[in-house]
């Protein structure tokens, strides 16, 4: 390969990297679906997770831009052929690298899934806006490390401030029963 023709890999790489990188970023990505079966090996000791289509692209894009990137550096310090392909890996390879960490991080920082209505239930909960029947109400609980305030019914009047516990889920609110006061 001659010189211009690896320098010309190089532009259009980082060009072709960053336009996509930049577009997906943006939320106006392309949708591409290859649907390939690749062999899965098992190797004993390592267990490989699956990398969903969110974090492959823009790692595959990474690279791609700072493999260009990389390689045109390589050209401005008027490196050999084979140090400029040396350097292009090395940033495309900190380029994904770096997406990577990004998107881990993102990962980790992901909330748990919502918690479900149907988990409340047998909870205890305090009426903070009164509920009766025909009247709505609300309730305040912790749960999960987090203040909850759910629209509650009830069969019979439930003044506010009183401890009750939730029985059933009724559509988006919570069916309520007063709890016998402490002795």
């Amino acid at each position: 390969m001659t010189q211009d023709m690896l320098e010309l890999v190089f532009i259009g790489s980082a060009l072709l990297g960053s336009a996509l990188l930049l577009l997906s970023s943006l939320g106006a990505g392309l949708h591409v679906r290859l649907h390939l079966r690749l062999p899965h090996p098992h190797v004993p000791f390592i267990h490989g997770g699956t990398v969903d289509d969110a974090t492959l692209m823009p790692m595959v894009l990474g690279f791609l831009a700072l493999f260009g990137i990389g390689g045109l550096f390589g050209v401005a310090a008027g490196a050999d052929a084979i140090v400029q392909v040396l350097a292009a890996l090395a940033f495309g390879s900190a380029g994904a690298a770096l997406v990577f960490a990004i998107f881990s991080a993102l990962h980790r920082a992901q909330g748990r899934e919502p918690t479900s209505l149907r988990e409340l239930v047998g909870r205890s909960a305090r009426v903070i806006v009164s509920a009766g029947r025909g009247a709505r109400g609300t309730v305040q609980l912790a749960y999960d490390g987090a203040l909850h305030t759910l629209p509650a019914i009830a069969e019979s009047d439930i003044a506010r401030g009183q401890e009750v516990v939730i029985v059933a889920v009724r559509g988006m609110a919570v069916a309520v029963r007063s709890l016998p006061p402490p002795p």
